[in-house]
């Protein structure tokens, strides 16, 4: 006679009847709590550990070299560990290793990591060289390079595996536009972490408790609609006992796409994860090192800048720089600095928008636009606090009066100084039409609900790398 199948039963919400768990349910269970954990790995969490991955790979390298006869825990050995950990963190951030989809295409994992593991380990040999004029031998630098490469690549390979095996099971609940505009944009997604398992609408199609155990949900999307929400919620808190998250679509997308889909979100939302932009200690930390960099830089590139004007000059079309009023913080108007890059009567006749191969841009133009040294007059524009190194880019008043009538919570953007590069600016390419003005704007609500000097580092770092390959 077959042995009847062990079952373990949980308590649910006061009015419902108790979940039955059975053995095979709680195996599930298990692989949800290992896809869960691989799931949330994809943060900031691999930052610390790569900088304590790139510092054991360092030890290990000189532990393993057959000529090294100092002391493997001594001053030199910690000093290079310790300056190549914070090399390849830097770098990592530069080259996307840490963005938020990388740990689901195991091709950008393995050449984002290897990439970094050069580049790392080739500035810390320069530091050590030039800096304490010590140099790092052959074999140890090779060993830092392969070690430090293993020790990043093999636990996102790990997470990469779990998470192709088994991506996070979604449960749509209710009905909404956004709803089925996420549920499209998921389904599209070749490497996706997310797998779309099914919708339940009303309790017509059965019982939702039911419906999470035989999908296997991890998380219940609920629709923005707070009397529809009421409605679903009593059956809604009966799956939370079975490990299931729930939130709303809004919620949802912001965090799978890290933007604001602000066509189809209120007020309300975009206030209740606040939107506090008064911090005055971070403020002045932030205006300090925007002067303080923009000074430096001008002084760095001021051969690039020389050079750059003599050639604009030589093309004897025009002047050399080129203003034009834009919008700053609360709309306070301000004159931007560029070089130019356009003919004389790019506007002769109305305000156009810019486009990425504008035929109206030189040749000279269309190159330093790729490279952005068109930019680097604004520079100035950051020293007088007309900018910031990061945040929205400044629109024309033209432009932007049109756009606050055709684009929801279009004005808010104007809550912090705009910027030479920004969230926007390294998720989506160049802009010339309303509906590439909302998608920015849906990038730059994202940064500003979620402010940090650390994210601006990091999209700045991002920055330098879209230049070096041309990006805008």
């Amino acid at each position: 006679m077959k042995p009847s199948t062990p079952e373990v039963s949980t308590p649910l919400a006061r009015e419902g009847t108790p979940v039955r768990l059975s053995a095979a349910g709680s195996r599930r269970a298990s692989g949800r709590t290992v896809a869960q954990a691989a799931s949330r790995l994809r943060g900031d969490l691999w930052g610390p550990f790569d900088a304590v991955a790139a510092a054991t790979a360092v030890v290990l390298a000189h532990r393993l070299s057959p000529v090294f006869l100092g002391v493997l825990l001594g001053p030199q050995t910690l000093r290079i560990a310790a300056a190549h950990a914070i090399f390849f963190v830097l770098i990592a951030y530069a080259v996307g290793l840490y963005d938020w989809n990388v740990l689901t295409r195991r091709g950008l994992i393995l050449r984002r990591g290897v990439i970094a593991a050069a580049t790392a380990t080739v500035l810390t040999l320069a530091f050590q060289y030039f800096v304490f004029y010590q140099p790092i031998g052959r074999r140890i630098t090779l060993f830092t390079m392969v070690l430090t490469a293993l020790l990043v690549l093999l636990p996102r390979y790990a997470v990469w595996r779990v998470l192709q095996l088994r991506p996070r099971r979604l449960l749509f609940v209710g009905e909404s536009p956004l709803g089925a505009t996420t549920v499209a944009s998921l389904e599209k997604d070749l490497h996706r972490a997310y797998e779309v398992v099914g919708t339940w609408r009303s309790a017509d199609e059965g019982d939702l408790v039911e419906a999470c155990q035989a999908l296997d949900v991890d998380e219940i999307v609920l629709p923005l609609d707070a009397e529809r929400v009421k409605d679903l919620m009593p059956s809604v808190l009966r799956c939370l006992p079975l490990g299931c998250r729930a939130r709303s679509v809004a919620d949802f997308h912001e965090d799978a796409f890290r933007s604001v889909p602000v066509e189809h979100v209120s007020a309300d939302w975009l206030l209740s994860g606040g939107l506090d932009t008064s911090n005055h200690l971070v403020e002045v930390l932030k205006r300090l090192a925007d002067a303080l960099l923009a000074l430096a830089l001008l002084v760095v590139t001021l051969p690039v800048t020389l050079l750059t004007a003599l050639l604009v000059r030589l093309q004897g079309d025009g002047p050399v720089f080129y203003t034009q009023v834009r919008l700053g913080r609360h709309e306070r108007p301000f004159r931007i600095l560029k070089f130019r890059t356009m003919r004389v009567d790019a506007e002769a006749d109305e305000p156009r928008w810019a486009s990425g191969d504008d035929p109206r841009a030189t040749r000279l133009g269309r190159l330093l636009r790729r490279t952005r040294i068109d930019e680097l007059p604004q520079l100035a524009n950051i020293v007088l606090g007309h900018m910031s190194f990061v945040g929205p880019r400044p629109e024309r008043p033209e432009f932007a009066a049109q756009l606050e009538q055709s684009i929801p919570f279009y004005a808010w953007r104007h809550m912090v100084r705009p910027g030479l590069t920004g969230w926007a600016q390294i998720n989506y390419p160049y802009g010339s039409s309303i509906e590439d003005a909302r998608r920015k704007l849906e990038f730059d609500l994202y940064y500003i609900r979620h402010f940090s000097l650390l994210t601006d580092v990091v999209i700045v770092l991002r920055t330098v790398t879209a230049a070096m390959h041309g990006g805008r």
